[in-house]
């Protein structure tokens, strides 16, 4: 009776400690489970962030033609134009140039076709420059249109002392109502008022050689500043002439035209322009 019992004792000890060893066991195999499944959310979340991170780097990086520069201070006065105000038309409304900051495109110049990268520090030697001036008026919002004739103007500051005023010039075309796409300062700085792709109000009453009319709809205006009895600067005609290589590069243009070839009688600007200059520009029709 007493191995009985002593046996009975060996048995439900082995029992006990066998039970032990399969709960340790699988409490140690659930801590595995756990601890590979954190493994995989963790690996999964690094993936989903990583795959954020990268498609708003691909999303949202700035387009090349998107790059703006901070342009240089320019304290240079200049010489313009007005326009007539049997030039203007109903104005279009656009963001406000108070809250327009200048910014300058670099584009190829006639000297070189190649891709040039964009310089806030100083002007280069053969890209062409464009301030980004833009106004909120003389001009209507378009798309797609098809631009195939450039107007060329001369214009100066006839309200302020000084004629050679950018900023007083700019100010007629408000006080007009007009504005062109271009204007070139004296010292061949070059501002874009209005984008190419908007209808900017500069050729008013006119028809081109080939008989159409309405021919701000589908030309470009290019204005220098200059008095009626002045001359144009070098400056601006380098820059003129780089401006058209780039607008004849972009657009199949047909006519390069005075204001005066389109609206005779009515407008003598470009005044004392020297064609002579361009004549490699400017298309035969």
């Amino acid at each position: 009776m007493l191995i009985l019992c002593k046996f009975y004792i060996i048995f439900k000890k082995a029992g006990r400690s066998s039970f032990k060893h399969q709960h340790q066991f699988i409490q140690t195999k659930m801590k595995k489970k756990k601890i590979a499944v954190l493994a995989v959310v963790i690996v999964l979340a690094a993936g989903i962030i990583a795959t954020i991170f990268w498609a708003a780097r691909y999303f949202f990086r700035p387009d090349k033609e998107d790059i703006v520069i901070n342009p240089e201070q320019r304290t240079t006065a200049s010489v313009a134009e007005k326009y007539s105000a049997n030039d203007s038309i109903v104005t279009a409304s656009k963001s406000s140039e108070n809250n327009q900051n200048e910014k300058t495109q670099t584009v190829p110049s006639v000297q070189s076709t190649k891709q040039v990268t964009q310089t806030s520090s100083q002007k280069e030697k053969t890209p062409l420059n464009i301030i980004n001036k833009l106004v909120s008026w003389g001009f209507q919002t378009a798309s797609g249109r098809k631009i195939d004739t450039i107007i060329i103007h001369s214009s100066y500051d006839a309200l302020d002392k000084n004629p050679y005023s950018v900023s007083g010039l700019i100010n007629e075309y408000k006080v007009s109502g007009v504005s062109p796409h271009y204007l070139i300062d004296r010292s061949g700085d070059i501002y874009r008022l209005v984008p190419d792709n908007d209808i900017a109000y500069q050729a008013g009453a006119s028809r081109t050689p080939d008989g159409r009319t309405d021919v701000n709809n589908f030309s470009i205006g290019i204005e220098l500043m200059n008095t009626m009895t002045g001359k144009y600067t070098d400056a601006q005609y380098a820059s003129l002439k780089n401006l058209l290589f780039y607008l004849e590069q972009k657009y199949k243009i047909k006519y390069v035209l005075g204001h005066d070839q389109i609206a005779p009688g009515r407008k003598t600007d470009p005044w004392n322009f020297d064609w002579s200059k361009i004549k490699s520009l400017v298309p035969a029709y």
